[in-house]
């Protein structure tokens, strides 16, 4: 199975994934006053750096998918090292935590 292997400062957070995802993210968020020119949505113009490891089941039964999480929201500083390899493996971290995914929401309303 495709499985990302998250590194952060050289500490190996997970392996995610599982034999049954559609969807398999790890990313990066930075929000706030990011450059000279931002105008800052907030008073004390602080700067969030974070990351998160997660996923979508995409089952046969579409009413039995979840979404999974390795990582929920984690703060990164400035000059933290965080790497992603796109691997192929056997095995995989189990996710930290499964959330029913609401299939409806995606749906065009008519």
């Amino acid at each position: 199975m495709l499985v990302l292997e998250v590194t952060v400062n050289g500490k190996r957070i997970c392996i995610a994934g599982t034999e049954d995802l559609a969807v398999l993210n790890a990313g990066v968020t930075a929000c706030g006053k990011l450059g000279s020119q931002t105008v800052p949505s907030r008073e004390d113009e602080t700067v969030d750096i974070f990351y998160s490891v997660g996923g979508l089941t995409g089952r046969r039964k579409p009413e039995t998918d979840v979404h999974v999480r390795w990582k929920s929201i984690e703060p990164l500083a400035v000059g933290d090292v965080v790497q992603i390899k796109v691997l192929e493996s056997p095995t995989a971290d189990r996710a930290k935590s499964r959330k029913r995914a609401n299939r409806e929401s995606g749906k065009k309303k008519t």
